[in-house]
C-alpha cells in the first residue's frame, strides 16, 4: 500500500510539474509575442524631403505620420535647394502641426537652403553636416520677357529677391512699372513670412537679419546662428527622436514613409 501510495504521488507531481513547464511555456511566448508586437507596432518614420520642394508629397506624409498612431516620432531627412513658396509653407506648417503631437527630428544632408530650411524649423531638433549648405533665406520672383526676341535684341530676364544673392544661379512682354513696384512688394511680404515662421519655430536664433541676404553657409556656421542644433548624421535622429519619443534601443522599427 505504501509503494503505491508513493507511486500515485509522484505521478500527481509529475503532472503537476508538466502542467508547470507548460505554464512557463506560454507565459514565455505571451511575454515575447508581447514583445515582438511591440516592437513591430511601435515605430519612427522618416520622410525624405529630397530635390526640389514642388508639390505637397511632404505635408501629406507628415499629416498620415500624425493619423497613425503607430508613428511614435519622425525623422526627416533634408537635402534640397528649397522650393516654391506654396510647397514649403504647406509642408512647413504639416509638419509644426505634427510636431505639436509627436517629436520630430531634422537631419540635413549635403543642402537645406531656403524653403527647406524654413521647413527642417518644424521640429524639436536638428542636426546638419560640417558641409551642409544652409540659410539662403529668401524668396524670388523671374518675369522672362520674350518682346523684343523678335527684333533681334535678345531674351530680357527681370528679377525681385528679398536679398541681393539670392538668385546668385538663377537661368513675353516687360513688366510696367506698377507691375514692377506690385512683385518687389510681393516678395518683401513673403520674404517677411517666412521669418516670421521660422522664429516662431526656433526663437533661440540670433542674428537672423545678418543672413536675410540670400547667401547660404556651411553647418558649422550654422552653430553660432542657432540655426541648427549640433553637427550629426542620420543615425544620431534615429537616436535623438528615440530618446525623445522615450524609446529604448531594440523597442522600435524604422519605417520610410511614403505618399
Amino acid at each position: 500500500m505504501g509503494s503505491l501510495a508513493r507511486k500515485r504521488k509522484r505521478t500527481a507531481g509529475q503532472r503537476y510539474l508538466k502542467w508547470a513547464i507548460v505554464v512557463l511555456l506560454i507565459l514565455a511566448a505571451l511575454f515575447y509575442a508581447g514583445d515582438w508586437y511591440s516592437k513591430y507596432t511601435t515605430r519612427i518614420g522618416v520622410i525624405s524631403v529630397s530635390g526640389s520642394i514642388e508639390d505637397f508629397r511632404y505635408a501629406d506624409q507628415a499629416y498620415d505620420a500624425l493619423r497613425d498612431p503607430s508613428i511614435k516620432a519622425v525623422v526627416v531627412v533634408v537635402d534640397s535647394p528649397g522650393g516654391t513658396v506654396q510647397a514649403s509653407f504647406e509642408t512647413e506648417a504639416a509638419l509644426r502641426e505634427l510636431n505639436m503631437e509627436k517629436p520630430v527630428v531634422v537631419t540635413m544632408g549635403g543642402y537645406a537652403a531656403s524653403g527647406a530650411y524654413l521647413v527642417s524649423t518644424a521640429s524639436d531638433y536638428i542636426f546638419a553636416r560640417s558641409a551642409t549648405e544652409t540659410a539662403g533665406l529668401g524668396v524670388v520672383a523671374v518675369w522672362v520677357s520674350y518682346e523684343n526676341k523678335w527684333k533681334g535684341e535678345g531674351i530680357e530676364y527681370y528679377r525681385w529677391t528679398s536679398g541681393e544673392m539670392k538668385d546668385l544661379w538663377a537661368p513675353y512682354r516687360s513688366p510696367t512699372p506698377e507691375e514692377s513696384a506690385e512683385l518687389q512688394s510681393l516678395v518683401d511680404d513673403l520674404m517677411n513670412e517666412v521669418i516670421a515662421r521660422i522664429r516662431i519655430n526656433r526663437p533661440q536664433i540670433v542674428n537672423i537679419d545678418e543672413l536675410k541676404d540670400g547667401s547660404t553657409i556651411w553647418g558649422y556656421e550654422a552653430l553660432p546662428y542657432k540655426l541648427v542644433d549640433e553637427i550629426g548624421d542620420y543615425e544620431d535622429a534615429l537616436r535623438k527622436a528615440a530618446d525623445l519619443a522615450g524609446l529604448k534601443k531594440g523597442g522600435y522599427t524604422v519605417v520610410g514613409l511614403t505618399s
